[in-house]
């Protein structure tokens, strides 16, 4: 089986910022029996947000996430599988995937690297500003399963 991976992106998050896209967009009509999963990767595994059976699949995902995510309205349809996380916290930081399958098969999946900027205190009562980053260095290529 042969499948698309998109090429790995880099995500900054401002400290101002309400919250953050995390950009996919593939091609349009996508089989309406998909499923889009989107995972974080890093250290642990994580289910950020699930779109299955046309609607988002809040059960499904961790409760880390739950009320933080979205994506825009038939996904499946127009090929823009982005995300938009709400309320990005330093912990957001790292790897995220999202995979496109279709029973067993994987259809698409994308990388990316959220790198996160937010304020923190210190023991003192300082503001200080802290960046997280991961290492851009891409995982895989196009390849046969």
């Amino acid at each position: 089986m042969l499948f698309v991976v998109l090429s790995d992106c880099l995500v900054e998050v401002k400290e101002e910022e309400e919250s953050v896209q995390l950009p996919f967009k593939t091609t349009e009509n996508l089989p309406e029996d998909a499923t889009v999963e989107w995972d974080y990767c890093e250290p642990e595994c994580r289910k950020v947000h699930v779109y299955e059976n046309g609607s988002d699949q809040p059960d499904k995902q961790d409760e880390e996430y739950r009320d933080r995510t979205s994506m825009n309205e038939d996904p499946l349809k127009t090929g823009d599988l982005s995300l938009t996380l709400k309320h990005p916290t330093e912990r957001d930081s790292g790897r995220y995937r999202c995979e496109v399958k279709r029973g067993c098969k994987l259809l698409r999946r994308k990388r990316l690297f959220l790198k996160g900027r937010v304020q923190v205190q210190d023991q003192t009562g300082d503001i200080r500003n802290r960046s997280s980053y991961i290492d851009p260095t891409p995982l895989m290529a196009d390849q046969s399963v």
